[in-house]
């Protein structure tokens, strides 16, 4: 008898696993179809948003005035998405009318409630919008995701900074920029292009007055946005008083101008072969045809780096014809020099 109770026990604890397996088996079935369900439905409700707010909000950037829907709680990421996406591709008139748009529709609204949000993805197309939006109120709070420490969130923030204030937005960017090594100075840089050009300058001198080798260094290539004025203000003031090698090296790589040739003449002759590389490079971009003796000592320096440049700067073109050069360079009795001429005759013709 004992032992049929136990079979029967047995049976009816086989039986309770058995369902509560199917009954598990059901529900993640009923969640995954579910979750396609919601999926298949958000789709097709932003394909309709989409086919509805696209020709509205281009003929109002061509100057009709078509009504506009009203917009559903559930529709507002969508219109977003294109709100933005379409504000990438204008400017000018068009880019106000957008915005005009925009704040008809409640869109500022939107961009506020996203901003708070933990969803990342709804913080960046707040940002955009709030960008776009372009108003002084919400630089505060635009302002402080410059300090999050997910670049995306950062990169997003600046953008819109700048948007908003154009001429505020650098002297919070450029600070931050010479801290965070995370940063991509390259993207900064188109970013503060658009940027207040006189603010950017004046907020750039007061960041790299005394910095350290190495976010001097790194923030360098910014001088790209500046005006030619300012960027031989702040090269030629490099590459007069510092002794960095580092430093004059970087900053012989951002010298595009005739007023900063007394000062790479003197870097021909700097003790490190890196600085008399990019000396030699830059007379080619730069030099007169007095600077011709120069690179021809160059030639024979004992770096390869250093002969190299100096070779491509005598055969650009700027310190006579090709046969001229290569009879200079014949008198100097150096195998090296005419060597390395050679070799970058060869690499031109191909």
């Amino acid at each position: 008898m004992a032992s049929v109770a136990d079979s029967d026990r047995m049976v009816f604890a086989v039986a309770v696993v058995g369902l509560g397996s199917l009954a598990l088996t059901v529900a993640i079935a009923l969640q995954v179809l579910f979750m396609r369900y919601r999926t298949g439905w958000r789709e097709r409700r932003r394909a309709t948003v989409l086919a509805e707010w696209r020709p509205l909000l281009f003929g109002w950037i061509v100057g009709e005035d078509p009504p506009l829907p009203a917009l559903a709680a559930a529709d507002e990421e969508a219109f977003l998405l294109l709100w933005n996406h379409i504000q990438d591709g204008v400017l000018g008139e068009a880019r106000a009318r957008l915005r005009q748009v925009g704040r008809r529709v409640g869109a500022h609204r939107m961009a506020r409630s996203r901003l708070e949000r933990k969803h990342a993805v709804g913080r960046l197309l707040a940002l955009r919008t709030l960008g776009y939006l372009g108003l002084e109120a919400d630089y505060p709070d635009v302002a402080r995701w410059l300090d999050d420490r997910r670049t995306y969130l950062c990169v997003a923030a600046a953008r819109a900074l700048v948007q908003i204030a154009p001429g505020r937005a650098s002297g919070d960017l450029l600070p931050r920029l010479a801290r965070r090594v995370d940063w991509p100075v390259a993207l900064f840089a188109t970013i503060l292009a658009e940027a207040d050009p006189d603010a950017t300058a004046h907020h750039f001198r007061e960041v790299v007055r005394g910095l350290p080798r190495e976010p001097l260094v790194r923030l360098l290539p910014l001088v790209t946005v500046l005006d030619g004025r300012t960027i031989n203000d702040i090269v030629g003031d490099l590459l007069a008083t510092s002794s960095d090698a580092e430093v004059l090296s970087a900053a012989l790589k951002r010298a595009e101008s005739p007023h900063l040739l007394r000062h790479i003449r003197t870097a021909c002759g700097h003790a490190d072969w890196v600085v008399r590389t990019q000396a030699s490079a830059a007379l080619g971009r730069v030099g007169e045809i007095a600077d011709r003796e120069l690179l021809l000592r160059l030639l024979c320096d004992p770096s390869w780096w250093v002969r190299y440049r100096a070779a491509q700067a005598l055969l650009s073109g700027r310190f006579g014809g090709p046969a001229e050069v290569a009879a200079a360079t014949q008198a100097l009795g150096d195998r090296f020099a005419h060597d390395i001429l050679d070799q970058v005759r060869a690499e031109t013709a191909r």
